[in-house]
């Protein structure tokens, strides 16, 4: 349900009626940020797929260890930590669809954490771009090359 209502917002709902879009996430091994990365996987699965998306979404969390705040926190120091704030984010709308605390935050501390959030999601949102143009070029590349050895052999 998390995820769902963390994708819902990006995706073009309204060109599919009656549809149904399945994502099934395995994790095969964890070691913290398991939401996050799910959401962040997801988000480019569905874009791969050709789902038309308002924008990606990106996925990363904050939290608070020894009254420091951190970004990206690991099982022990989500375990451990003194709080932890998960967060889902559409960079080109700024909308947030997914912020979840456990744990203690100070308003302040909670304003800072969200903003560390958001800035991770940012970052992670820029390698999603990238990872997807990357990916399309090498196909844009091989179907080149292909184009080439056809046009070689008429």
């Amino acid at each position: 349900m998390v995820i769902r209502e963390s994708l819902e917002p990006a995706i073009f709902s309204i060109m599919f009626p009656r549809t149904a879009v399945d994502i099934y996430i395995e994790i095969t091994q964890a070691d913290g940020g398991t939401r996050c990365a799910s959401i962040t996987a997801a988000s480019l699965a569905l874009a791969d797929a050709g789902v038309p998306l308002k924008d990606l979404v990106a996925g990363c969390a904050a939290g608070k260890i020894e009254g420091t705040l951190v970004l990206d926190l690991d099982d022990t120091e989500d375990k451990c930590g003194e709080a932890d704030l998960p967060l889902a984010f559409i960079p080109r709308t700024e909308e947030i669809t997914l912020l979840q605390m456990d744990g203690s935050f100070s308003p302040k501390e909670f304003e800072d954490a969200m903003n560390l959030a958001i800035t991770g999601c940012k970052n992670i949102y820029e390698m999603q771009k990238e990872t997807l143009k990357n990916k399309y070029a090498e196909i844009r590349d091989e179907t080149d090359s292909e184009d080439d050895i056809s046009e070689e052999g008429d």
